[in-house]
């Protein structure tokens, strides 16, 4: 086919230094007047020479020699031109016309990659610095290509037969077909057109492509050693099937998407035709298509009525033409966004499914503050630990709302600026989220309880599957008694029953007043000190026999903190996390795992409290872990330590007052993050896909 024979014409490399040297021209029917040609007066051609000396392009100049009848083609760069004179020098600057000084230059060729244009040409002069030669009234212009052939620049590829491996630099490509140049020294033989080649392309070591491959066109006994390969996909597989498909839209006003183009550099841009928080499509006229099957774009932005801007890299999932061959689809992928861009893209998607859902909007703080205080998710207990600390409380949750920082993220439900329903998350653990501050009230014939959660499930199932997303699990704590959070949560780590994907671990809950603690010291034989790699794995055997869960893959306990507490850091606010052992004569009896934060960062400060783990309930008394809590007592500025204690039923087994219990619930999100949201959708009637609306 026309389209995929696209290295028929031996000119059209800008790239490999040697395309500058003479080398043979093979596409003689280029020359040949056929009737299918169409005109191009002086005055055009004058205008696209002068375009090319502005952008520092390149034309070719066809040389015969007529005793031997053997034409070559050399790259020049043309200077100004006026009238019917055109000078060029030879590209690149210092390479003289020595090597054609044998030659009669008869023609000039303008390539675009589509077709070409033809000037045929008399010598004006010419000597090693610049040749000048006189141009035709009229020339022609000829469509040699259904596709545009794109120039490639600086690419090298692989090519990977069952026996065999060769290297080569990539010189052009259409969507269709893409031609290669062998390396020089590699023991070459004919290859089959039978064998599938899987070929990979690089830019230095940057990947942009890898598939299967046909030979379509054997080039290796031709003095440029040229071969073309088509893939053979025009779908690929990027992530699992999904059951079920994030929604898309067809947006009014549409995104707009731009990027480097990855083979050739070009600058491209262009509408999206439809959208959703995982990707988008794109149509393009055949003969303008850029992109293939499997092709990876590092960096592309997408742009929404000219005032919003979110970043990404991409791959093309798939390429069709529709049945007349008169528009080509392709599909992209998000391969990876950073948090706020993804908050706002998954934003502005989101505004077609419901105008009064919000990721991560600025928020009025007196309507927030209202609505917390109205739904009583801060309620009297909680406003006494709250009050002596309230000033701080407000500039830390100024902090988060307003300044939009990416450790944490927030849903929202209003209408006319009320909130209606709340919930968000923020960056707890290396590899995990913590899903906190759920609270809803009614609004008319909706229910904004279910309408966020619907936000966060979509977006988590989302994001989650970025490569640098950090955010292997998402977990909560909540109240067991709250029949409806339980169902939520609870009730899919019950129906899934599989600990591993998704568990639950009960904790007893209080406050430690440390002012009224009577000071009293370990006794002799017991020591607190920072948990070692043994301690840990201790605490980890001792876990998965007794729960089995997820905890300690959450919190990721051995893994350091520092790169999470920069991020903290730069962002105004503080995150620590230390591991403590009670040990009596080195046998582990507990752990404390120290967290730290702002003040109110978490309403219950459950990331600003100690997590007790009592391996040896015998003899770690209450009096016991008293005394070696007040060892931990530094770390903390106010009065109140949370205390959170596993098991659950050790405080009641010594007589400990407690404040409530909580359920702590872990999801880890590959692979049952998708089933959660099915389960969401099957318990509570969740619709999470539509057809494209336009």
């Amino acid at each position: 086919m026309k389209e995929d024979c696209i290295a028929s014409t031996t000119v059209a490399s800008d790239h490999p230094l040697t395309s500058f040297f003479p080398r043979p021209f093979q596409n003689h029917e280029l020359l040949i007047m056929t009737g299918t040609e169409k005109k191009f007066p002086r005055e055009k051609l004058v205008n696209k020479v002068n375009h090319l000396n502005f952008i520092d392009g390149n034309l070719s100049v066809i040389f015969s020699d007529r005793h031997n009848r053997r034409d070559i083609v050399m790259k020049a760069r043309p200077q100004p031109c006026l009238e019917d004179k055109c000078t060029c020098l030879p590209a690149p600057d210092g390479i003289s016309w020595e090597p054609v000084k044998d030659y009669q230059p008869s023609f000039l060729m303008i390539d675009d990659g589509l077709g070409a244009v033809i000037a045929p040409v008399e010598l004006a002069s010419l000597n090693q610095s610049a040749l000048t030669v006189k141009i035709p009234k009229e020339c022609m212009i000829k469509t040699q290509r259904a596709v545009r052939r794109r120039i490639c620049d600086n690419l090298t590829c692989d090519i990977r037969l069952p026996d065999k491996k060769y290297r080569g630099i990539l010189i052009d490509f259409t969507p269709k077909a893409f031609s290669v140049r062998l390396s020089d020294g590699q023991g070459v033989e004919n290859l089959d057109p039978s064998e599938t080649a899987q070929i990979d392309i690089f830019r230095n070591s940057t990947k942009l492509f890898s598939g299967p491959c046909r030979l379509v066109r054997n080039g290796l006994n031709t003095p440029d050693r040229r071969i073309v390969y088509a893939p053979l996909n025009e779908r690929i597989q990027l992530f699992p099937p999904r059951k079920i498909r994030n929604t898309r839209w067809r947006t009014t006003p549409s995104f707009t998407i731009r990027y480097r183009h990855p083979f050739s550099l070009e600058q491209v841009e262009r509408d999206t035709f439809d959208v959703s928080t995982s990707g988008f499509s794109i149509r393009e006229n055949p003969e303008e298509q850029t992109l293939m099957a499997g092709m990876m774009i590092p960096e592309l932005s997408i742009h929404y009525a000219g005032i919003s801007e979110m970043t990404c890299s991409a791959q093309v999932i798939y390429r069709r033409e529709d049945d007349q061959g008169a528009i080509v689809q392709s599909g992209l992928a998000i391969t990876d966004m950073d948090v706020l861009s993804f908050s706002r893209f998954n934003h502005l998607v989101g505004m077609n499914f419901d105008s009064n859902a919000h990721v991560s909007t600025t928020v009025d703080m007196e309507a927030l503050w209202e609505f917390f205080f109205d739904t009583g998710f801060i309620y009297g207990e909680k406003y006494q630990h709250l009050y002596p600390h309230r000033n701080s409380f407000k500039e830390t949750y100024r902090k988060l709302y307003q300044d939009n920082p990416e450790i944490a993220r927030h849903f929202t439900y209003e209408k006319n600026g009320r909130i209606y329903g709340h919930i968000s998350m923020i960056h707890s653990y290396p590899p995990t989220w913590v899903i906190h501050h759920f609270s809803a009230k009614p609004m008319e014939s909706k229910v904004p309880g279910f309408l966020i959660l619907r936000q966060i499930t979509h977006y988590i199932n989302g994001y989650y599957r970025f490569l640098s997303h950090k955010m292997d699990y998402v977990m909560t704590y909540y109240r067991p008694e709250n029949r409806i959070v339980d169902k939520i949560f609870g009730g899919f780590a019950r129906e899934l029953n599989n600990p591993r994907g998704s568990s639950l671990d009960l904790f007893s809950y209080l406050h430690r007043d440390k002012s009224s603690a009577e000071e009293q010291a370990l006794p002799a034989g017991f020591t607190v000190n920072p948990c070692s790699a043994g301690d840990l794995e201790m605490l980890k055997s001792y876990y998965e026999r007794v729960s089995g869960g997820l905890l300690l893959d959450a919190f990721r306990l051995d893994l350091s903190m520092k790169p999470l507490e920069e991020t903290f850091l730069n962002a105004g606010f503080k995150r620590t996390c230390r591991t403590f052992c009670l040990r009596f004569e080195e046998a582990p009896l507990a752990f404390f795992i120290v967290n730290q934060s702002d003040l109110g960062l978490n309403l219950s400060d459950l990331l600003n409290g100690i997590t007790i783990i009592v391996m040896d309930e015998k003899k770690s008394t209450w009096k016991i872990l008293s005394s070696a809590l007040q060892t931990l007592d530094s770390f903390y500025e106010t009065d109140h330590i949370p205390l959170l204690i596993y098991p659950a039923r050790y405080a009641e087994e010594h007589g400990i007052r407690v404040d409530k219990q909580y359920q702590l619930w872990i999801l880890r999100n590959d692979p049952y993050s998708e089933q959660y949201t099915d389960y969401m959708g099957r318990k509570f009637r969740m619709k999470y896909t539509s057809t494209a609306k336009e």
